[in-house]
């Protein structure tokens, strides 16, 4: 099996669905790009601070309670890190068409 080639973009994905989480990493990951998940924001957290370099992504799950997405933007904001909210049910081309395009924006206002 031959492996994509990396983009070079960081992503770390925050859900309560294990499975989910997976089958979002590996799609991610088949597009090129290099992707962790965490399924608290104790380890959402630890990731942010512990990460070099840093993320150019965060994507939230559905299953994210309104509290921990609002403690989220504010590190998004403050890291300058872009925010993907992903609603309940999303294409998988329709989903890596998004990260694409958010990634592209946020890296052409940089």
């Amino acid at each position: 099996m031959i492996a994509p080639p990396a983009n070079g973009f960081r992503i770390l994905i925050y859900g309560r669905y294990l499975a989910l989480l997976e089958s979002r990493r590996l799609l991610l990951v088949s597009d090129g790009y290099r992707v962790n998940t965490v399924s608290d924001l104790k380890q959402f957290r630890y990731s942010v601070e512990q990460e070099r370099p840093p993320y150019e992504l965060f994507i939230l799950c559905h299953t994210v309670s309104e509290d921990e997405r609002q403690a989220i933007r504010v590190m998004a904001l403050r890291t300058g890190t872009g925010l993907y909210q992903l609603e309940r049910m999303v294409q998988p081309t329709r989903f890596i068409n998004n990260v694409s395009e958010m990634l592209s924006a946020n890296r052409k206002d940089a």
